[in-house]
């Protein structure tokens, strides 16, 4: 697995094979950040297949703080890829020296989600009916 940097440039795309099922439902929405700033990264699996994609919503704020979006072709999920992904996105925030902390929102349901957010040391800073916020300090 490896992030590759997104800068916008649907061709950028065009020189991998996808995994099954990619692009998803919401990666029409997640490329769209990267047009209002905000730095985005394509999930490469083993096979060298877009399976993903993942990033921050926005540039960082005054205090540091981002919030991140994830996601992957469904085939490609229950093998640790979005794990190893998520880890990989916070290495490379973390070295821009630009970030201080993350934070995620996830739906209550989404169990697979939020396992991962705190098998890397993500805890829960808020909750309703609606979505859990996590937050991780860099």
């Amino acid at each position: 697995m490896r992030l590759i940097w997104y800068d916008g440039n649907p061709a950028s795309i065009a020189a991998y094979d996808v995994a099954p099922g990619w692009p998803h439902n919401d990666t029409a929405d997640a490329l769209a950040f990267t047009a209002a700033g905000a730095w985005t990264w394509l999930v490469v699996d083993d096979d060298e297949r877009i399976a993903g994609e993942c990033g921050v919503k926005a540039p960082p704020d005054a205090a540091g703080q981002v919030e991140i979006g994830y996601g992957l072709a469904a085939g490609s999920r229950g093998r640790g890829l979005g794990t190893r992904a998520v880890a990989a996105m916070l290495d490379q925030l973390a070295d821009t020296g630009l970030v201080r902390e993350v934070v995620a929102d996830v739906h209550p349901a989404n169990a697979a989600s939020r396992r991962l957010l705190e098998r890397l040391g993500f805890r829960i800073v808020a909750a309703d009916d609606r979505e859990v916020t996590y937050s991780r300090t860099l």
